[in-house]
């Protein structure tokens, strides 16, 4: 199945798809990587980076024929400020509506959510626990609010749009992957206290409890839940064990060595006592925990403790100073160079006026070069600054030179000088500051582009390998022409009984059912009753071994119109299908298909069955010719005593009918031979049905062969044959060797 993950990247989402990977399931993930992270999935998978809430969603729905959804975005952080959390809340409210409008229009077959244990809120007492899934929900938390207002309305939308919807309660995870910069549960807090040498610090008096369950045990559940038709509605998945937090600090010391624990007697547990029962997942799927507390703590403890580990290891005091390099401003280095730029380009310009000495003798203006430099090198805002230094400096040293400043003013090659510098900054910052802006645009253009190509790229590659799937498996599907024909060469049998055994097995492989069963007509009630010959192995005891044709609607129509019945209205008593064979127009036995998914129920499926029957037919015909015309060959002459070789052909494939199907039979031996062959037999063919058989052995004694007929009803036939005047006994052991 295709399996699509939301928050798949995330503490829960991460174990779910390995588990469902592990099953041998396509793993579809959509995550925005707000709180989940990429190296939590090593699987092979599909990653959409999206919002729930995104229209682009809808493309994978649409290219994907997506199975089940496991929605799980929409975990909340309490830690954020009110106001973040109340517009998160909208969004994930309108990602869970968008998934469920997109489930619904792509037909998934079946919705979960997960909510936490807080929903059921805080029990008054022990006598209360542990909470079962009738228990009305009364959260006093905002996570739990939250879901109760999740499960009403997605529960509301199954029950409107006919969408199946599975809602999980879980008790408090732990385990690997855990984001503990996100709102981490109580383990993941004390453990990498324990890692870091600090306390264990326990908020109130730590008399509360809680159930614990780790993750895998979860995934495991929720994955037995997931395949299961019985569970929907909601369901809990949990250890069903109380643990206090007093316990749990007792057990992490004892296991890891702690340094202290302490109370923080200042923080109010709104939830005192908590557990969840889980016999009802239990009951439907046969799911239990595997792990224990302290298993679990280990197994936990291990991952957080190569998780810091390689983080210390990675801590490098050059490249931690290279990366806070990295990591400045570049506005402020933008400013360094342009002050540096200034100092060496005023000192070669103007150091005689300082030191009495001339570096250069080139009639170069250096200032003119830094201002066009930082102008090309930084933009627009830089160049200014530069401009307005450079004006400053140029000033500065005329005045002090011996120029005043109403010479200064006046002198027009002055003021020439200083227009230099305020147009080339201005000309330089504004083509590099509007050639950055474009580059800018552009780039973001480029990027928006790239995300839509690689976003389409991925739907058109994943496309593309099914229909690769598709073109190459099509000669192969049960209903192509290549496996029908193959499926169909099975009947080719000129034993009667062969085909009829072979005709169950190849309208269950091709009909995808397994509910199938075929009636004879009977000579000698003059069609008015029609008797079971074979059936499907589920049907055994749910159908009845003789149909009297006035009392069956469909049997009735099926035998005046010689047509196909269709049970358009579902009548639970009645098939859903039932077919004639025909022989020169006169019916000679039917087909019933009694359980067809309902999706099946298309007019491919009914022409399918109408060519199935056509075949069936044409290879009964073929029987029954073969063996009207071997009559003489297969019967003792004037008798309908069948001669030993074919007697024992038939009774072999009756046989392999009970072990295959489950269909009974009885063997009656003769114990008369004081008559003639032809006397026994026309005293007994009045007596039996006409799917029934009578036969000489090879040690020449005769047997009656009831088809589909129980030991104890037997006795039945015994006491009809001694009222004609033949003495018979029930076979209860049927030997090889008659």
């Amino acid at each position: 199945m295709k399996i699509l993950i939301t928050g798949g990247y995330g503490f829960i989402g991460s174990h779910v798809a390995d588990k469902f990977f592990q099953k041998g399931h396509a793993i579809y993930i959509i995550d925005n990587l707000s709180t989940g992270q990429k190296d939590n999935v090593d699987i092979k998978h599909n990653f959409y980076n999206l919002n729930t809430a995104d229209k682009e969603c809808e493309k994978i729905f649409c290219s994907n024929k997506i199975d089940i959804v496991i929605h799980l975005s929409t975990q909340i952080d309490l830690r954020k400020p009110p106001e973040y959390r109340h517009s998160y809340q909208e969004a994930n409210f309108t990602g869970l509506v968008n998934m469920l409008n997109l489930s619904k229009k792509y037909r998934v077959k079946k919705f979960i959510i997960i909510s936490p244990a807080s929903i059921y809120g805080n029990a008054g007492n022990v006598s209360e626990l542990p909470f079962n899934e009738d228990v009305k929900p009364n959260p006093v938390t905002p996570a739990g609010m939250s879901s109760v207002v999740k499960e009403y309305y997605t529960g509301k939308w199954g029950e409107i749009f006919n969408l199946k919807i599975l809602s999980v309660r879980v008790s408090n995870l732990y385990g690997p992957k855990e984001n503990l910069n996100g709102e981490p549960g109580v383990i993941p807090l004390f453990i990498n206290n324990i890692l870091k040498g600090k306390n264990i610090t326990i908020n109130g008096y730590g008399t509360q409890t809680r159930d614990f369950l780790y993750i895998e045990d979860l995934a495991d559940g929720l994955y037995e839940a997931a395949i299961n038709d019985q569970c929907h509605g909601v369901i809990n998945i949990s250890g069903n064990t109380e643990c206090s937090i007093n316990d749990l600090a007792t057990t992490l010391t004892k296991l890891f060595k702690a340094k202290k624990i302490a109370y923080d007697s200042r923080v109010k547990n709104l939830i005192n006592l908590s557990r969840l029962d889980n016999s009802k997942i239990k009951k439907l799927t046969g799911w239990e925990p595997k792990y224990n507390l302290e298993e679990g703590l280990k197994k936990a403890y291990e991952w957080y403790q190569k998780k810091i580990f390689a983080a210390a290891a990675k801590a490098n005091p050059l490249k931690h100073a290279v990366n806070a390099l990295k990591r400045v401003p570049k506005e402020f280095i933008a400013y360094l160079e342009n002050i540096l730029f200034f100092s060496l380009a005023g000192f070669i310009q103007y150091n005689h006026l300082f030191l009495g000495t001339y570096a250069f003798k080139l009639d170069i203006d250096y200032i003119l070069l830094y201002v066009a430099l930082i102008g090309i090198l930084w933009g627009q805002r830089q160049a200014y600054l530069a401009m307005i230094l450079s004006t400053a400096l140029y000033t500065s040293a005329t005045l002090f030179s011996g120029t005043d400043i109403i010479t200064f003013i006046y002198t027009p090659e002055y003021l020439l000088h200083i227009s230099a510098y305020i147009l080339i900054g201005i000309i330089t910052g504004y083509s590099i500051e509007k050639r950055n802006r474009d580059l800018e645009s552009k780039d973001l253009a480029l990027k928006s582009l790239g995300g839509k190509y690689d976003f389409l790229n991925g739907i058109y590659n994943e496309t593309k390998i099914v229909k690769e799937e598709l073109q190459n498996q099509i000669i192969d599907t049960e209903d192509s022409f290549g496996v029908i024909y193959s499926i169909i060469q099975e009947l080719d049998s000129q034993e009667i009984e062969k085909v009829f055994s072979a005709a169950i097995s190849a309208i269950e492989r091709i009909m995808k059912t397994d509910e199938v069963s075929i009636y004879t007509v009977s000579d000698t009630g003059k069609g008015e009753f029609l008797r079971l010959k074979t059936r499907s192995t589920t049907l055994s005891e749910k159908i009845p071994n003789s149909i009297r044709v006035i009392e069956s609607k469909a049997t009735k129509e099926v035998m005046e119109t010689k047509n196909l019945y269709i049970n358009h209205r579902l009548e639970p008593d009645l098939p859903v299908m039932l077919a004639p064979i025909l022989e020169d127009r006169n019916v000679i036995a039917t087909v019933s298909i009694h359980k067809v998914p309902f999706e099946n129920l298309t007019l491919h499926y009914e022409n399918l069955f109408r060519t199935i029957i056509g075949l069936i037919s044409n290879a009964l015909k073929r029987a029954y010719f073969f063996e009207a015309s071997l009559r003489d060959k297969r019967y003792i002459v004037n008798t309908r005593i069948l001669n030993p070789s074919t007697f024992e052909k038939i009774l072999e494939e009756v046989k392999k009918k009970k072990s295959e199907l489950g269909m009974s039979y009885s063997l009656l031996e003769i114990t008369d031979t004081g008559k003639s062959y032809q006397e026994i037999s026309d005293s007994i063919i009045s007596s039996i049905r006409d799917n029934d058989y009578l036969g000489l052995s090879k040690k020449g004694h005769i047997y009656i062969l009831l088809s589909n007929t129980q030991s104890s009803l037997a006795s039945l036939v015994v006491e009809r044959l001694l009222k004609n005047g033949v003495k018979s006994t029930v076979m209860h052991e049927v030997l090889d060797d008659l």
